[in-house]
């Protein structure tokens, strides 16, 4: 078996997490992993061509064992001829003041902590001691929360952090291997009590069911470790695939994210899924609004037809909207327009609304444009026709029905939502005779195809 020097090195070298010059930036609880890591770059820094600090915080959650753990880093860093940076965090204040989750408190603060002293000293690496098993845990823990589809397969052994990158040289072993380094040479340490803690499903994971995994093979940690390595490299591939089609068929207008059903979903399912995730990450920030995989599907399925009209409410107020084969994304779907003046439509475009704009001709004058449509109808010469906000006692002649349906029954039925009812637009007659609902239905009185008697062409054009 390699020692631990080899595997460390190795491991470096390959992924390329070191360049000589580099000031690395060591985060060091006091821990065994930490101080192990600590002593290996320090031990190393001429191979490597790097000079080493450590930075330690305080997170002041478990009194005077917490203090402690502080002096002792700052001891032993001193002996090593090392630069320490530390500081004391008053999580449980910060807890009462601003609420919250206590473990993702811990690690904003924390991380603040390292960028601040990142810029502080020039650091161009931030090194943090995860190893072999805390990539199986972590592997398992995305698992069991079924997040393993909206972010990375595991730790990434690099990734961009604050003015330079944050690298993880001890994935490359576990945490015997780290244990039989820090006895071989004396490294020092301290342990976490709370790490004993079964109340956290990571501890129990590590406590439980790691061994029985170890025991069937011995391997098992550093297997996981490669296994996420070659998922992350095929992730990022589809994800930049991903990226690039997805810039090739949406539009923004508006503050709008639009684009086709159609065009979406001729893109093989794999790609679809991480459309969907890139959809997302344009409207929120991944890590204050958890993406599960139900909203996943959900959008993934609202794109798998071009008929009606579907509703999908998303967190922040956002609601996607597919009209036919339109979809749109934005936060102002149900913000109403308010009692406006109609806007004439005639032979000249009228303004673009949802992403679709109209105009009214005689049938003579017909030149359809693509992507459009022509509904068909008749009414007097010198009719005039509009565009308006939806009014109360609004009625419809729906094609098949004896009598004229109220426009707000359409709506429930239709399961339009109450915030948008008011505002949905409407394109009328001067009679107030209603030709269309945009997106919704068209009445009996218009046509795809040209009817005996029917003189005048609503076009519809999409974006």
């Amino acid at each position: 078996m390699k020692s631990f020097q080899e595997l460390m090195i190795k491991h470096i070298r390959k992924r390329q997490l070191l360049d000589s010059g580099d000031l690395v930036l060591v985060g060091c609880s006091g821990g065994i992993d930490s101080m192990v890591l600590l002593h290996f770059l320090n031990a190393n820094k001429g191979e490597f061509g790097i000079s080493v600090a450590a930075v330690h915080i305080d997170h002041m959650l478990r009194g005077e064992e917490s203090r402690q753990d502080r002096l002792f880093t700052e001891a032993v860093t001193k002996q090593w001829g090392i630069d320490c940076f530390s500081r004391a965090i008053p999580i449980p204040d910060i807890l009462k003041e601003r609420g919250g989750n206590k473990q993702q408190l811990c690690r904003s603060e924390r991380y603040a902590y390292f960028q601040e002293i990142m810029k502080k000293t020039g650091a161009s690496k931030l090194a943090t001691a995860h190893h072999a098993d805390d990539q199986l845990e972590t592997v398992l823990m995305s698992g069991l929360r079924g997040s393993l589809q909206d972010g990375d397969f595991g730790m990434r052994a690099s990734r961009p952090f604050g003015t330079g990158s944050l690298i993880r040289p001890q994935l490359a072993v576990d945490k015997e291997q780290i244990v039989a380094y820090a006895e071989a040479h004396g490294v020092l340490y301290r342990e976490d009590s709370s790490n004993a803690e079964s109340a956290y499903a990571r501890n129990r994971l590590r406590q439980r069911v790691l061994p029985l995994l170890k025991d069937e093979n011995r391997q098992v940690s550093q297997n996981f470790v490669e296994l996420a390595e070659d998922m992350q490299q095929d992730q990022q591939f589809l994800e930049d695939l991903a990226g690039e089609k997805l810039q090739r068929i949406i539009l923004s207008s508006e503050g709008q994210i639009i684009f086709s059903a159609k065009s979406f979903r001729l893109e093989a399912r794999a790609l679809q899924k991480r459309m969907v995730l890139l959809l997302l990450n344009y409207l929120y920030n991944p890590k204050q609004i958890p993406v599960t995989r139900q909203l996943v599907e959900q959008l993934q399925e609202m794109m798998q037809s071009s008929s009606g009209t579907v509703f999908l409410h998303l967190p922040k107020n956002y609601v996607a909207t597919r009209q036919y084969d339109t979809v749109f994304l934005n936060h102002q779907s149900l913000e109403q327009l308010g009692a406006t003046a109609p806007v004439a439509i005639a032979a000249e475009w009228s303004p673009y609304y949802r992403g679709r704009r109209y105009r009214v001709m005689p049938f003579e004058g017909l030149e359809k444009p693509e992507e459009a449509v022509a509904w068909h109808f008749h009414a007097p010469e010198d009719s005039q026709f509009f565009l308006r906000s939806r009014k109360p006692g609004d009625r419809i002649q729906l094609a098949g029905m004896e009598q004229p349906k109220k426009l707000a029954r359409l709506m429930i039925d239709e399961k339009i939502p109450v915030p948008m009812r008011e505002s949905w637009p409407v394109i009328t007659t001067d009679k107030n005779e209603l030709l269309l609902v945009p997106g919704l239905r068209p009445s009996a009185m218009v046509s795809r195809h040209k009817r005996d008697g029917d003189n005048w062409v609503l076009i519809e054009q999409f974006l």
